[in-house]
C-alpha cells in the first residue's frame, strides 16, 4: 500500500482512561485471524450479523493487534463480525489496532461468551505459552502475566487437560484455589513447575476416578459423590488462606489411596448440602 494510501485509510488516537494509544485503519480481510483460543462460533449469530450488514453495513469495528513478522492482524474481539464479512464479501474491514501489550491482558477479558474451567485453562495455557516463546527471563509473577491470566491454576490444569482423558478440572478446583499461585521464578524454569503440579493434579483425579468406580459398585453413587471424595481427602479443608502446593497435594494422595483401598471410609464423610 502507498504511504498516501495508509494515511488515508489510518489514523492514532488515545484512549481516554489510560492514554494508550490505538491506530484505526481498513484491514484486507486475508490478512485477518482469530485469535487460535476462541470459542467455536455461533451459526445463529453469523447468519443475524450477514442480515444486519445487508441492511445497514458494517458499523462495529473488530478490535485486532498486528503481527508483524506473520503479517497479519489477529482478533480479540469480532470473530463473528469478521466471518458473517467473509459470507457477505467485504475486501476491507474496519479495524482498531490495539498495543501488543495489551494483547495478552484482552484476550483473557475479551474472549465471547462466559468459558467454562476447561476453556479458562486452555486460554491460559495458551496465553502463557505465548510468553514462555517470546519472554522466556520474564518472570511468571510479574504484574504482565499475572494481569493476563485470571488464575495461576488455570496453566496447571490445563497442562493436565491435554494429557489425561476425560479429565475434570472443576472437581479439584476448590483444593487447587488454596494452593496454586503464581510463582517468583522466570516463566522458562516455572513451566517446570507447572508440569510437576499437573502430574500431581492427574495422579489424584486418577485415584479419585477409582474411588469413584468402587462407591458405583457397592451402589451408593450419587451426584455429589466427586465433591464427597475430595472433602475427605482434603486435608486442610477446615484451614483459611494459603498452603503450599506440594505438602496439600502430598497428603491429599496419601488419603485419597487410603480411600481407594477402603472407599467406605468415604462414604462417612458428610459434606455441605448432602446432610
Amino acid at each position: 500500500m502507498a504511504k498516501a494510501e495508509k494515511e488515508a485509510n489510518e489514523f492514532e488516537f488515545k484512549e481516554p482512561t489510560k492514554g494508550n494509544k490505538f491506530r484505526f485503519r481498513l484491514v484486507p480481510i486475508d490478512k485477518l485471524v482469530v485469535v487460535s483460543h476462541q470459542r467455536k462460533p455461533s451459526e445463529y449469530h453469523v447468519k443475524h450479523l450477514v442480515s444486519s450488514i445487508e441492511r445497514i453495513g458494517f458499523i462495529v469495528p473488530l478490535i485486532v493487534y498486528e503481527n508483524k513478522e506473520k503479517d497479519e492482524y489477529v482478533i480479540l474481539d469480532g470473530q463473528h463480525r469478521f466471518l458473517a464479512a467473509q459470507r457477505v464479501g467485504i475486501k476491507e474491514l474496519p479495524a482498531i489496532i490495539v498495543p501488543e501489550k495489551l494483547a495478552k491482558l484482552m484476550m483473557n477479558l475479551n474472549i465471547e461468551k462466559e468459558l467454562n474451567i476447561r476453556e479458562k485453562s486452555f486460554v491460559a495455557l495458551n496465553i502463557y505459552r505465548e510468553y514462555l516463546s517470546t519472554s522466556p527471563e520474564t518472570y511468571e509473577s510479574d504484574p504482565i502475566i499475572t494481569d493476563s491470566i485470571e488464575n495461576a491454576y488455570y496453566v496447571t490444569l490445563g497442562i493436565a487437560y491435554e494429557k489425561l482423558e476425560k479429565f475434570s478440572g472443576s472437581s479439584l478446583e476448590s483444593i487447587m484455589k488454596k494452593c496454586d499461585f503464581f510463582v517468583d521464578e522466570k516463566i522458562k524454569d516455572a513451566i517446570k513447575i507447572r508440569e510437576e503440579r499437573a502430574s500431581k493434579v492427574m495422579e489424584a483425579f486418577s485415584l479419585m476416578k477409582s474411588i469413584a468406580q468402587k462407591i458405583k459398585e457397592l451402589g451408593k453413587w450419587h451426584p455429589f459423590v466427586y465433591q464427597q471424595i475430595v472433602s475427605f481427602a482434603n486435608p486442610y479443608k477446615r484451614k483459611r488462606g494459603i498452603v503450599e502446593f506440594d505438602e496439600l497435594f502430598s497428603k491429599l494422595i496419601v488419603n485419597l489411596n487410603k480411600a481407594e483401598k477402603n472407599p467406605n471410609l468415604v462414604l462417612k464423610e458428610k459434606i455441605e448440602g448432602m446432610e
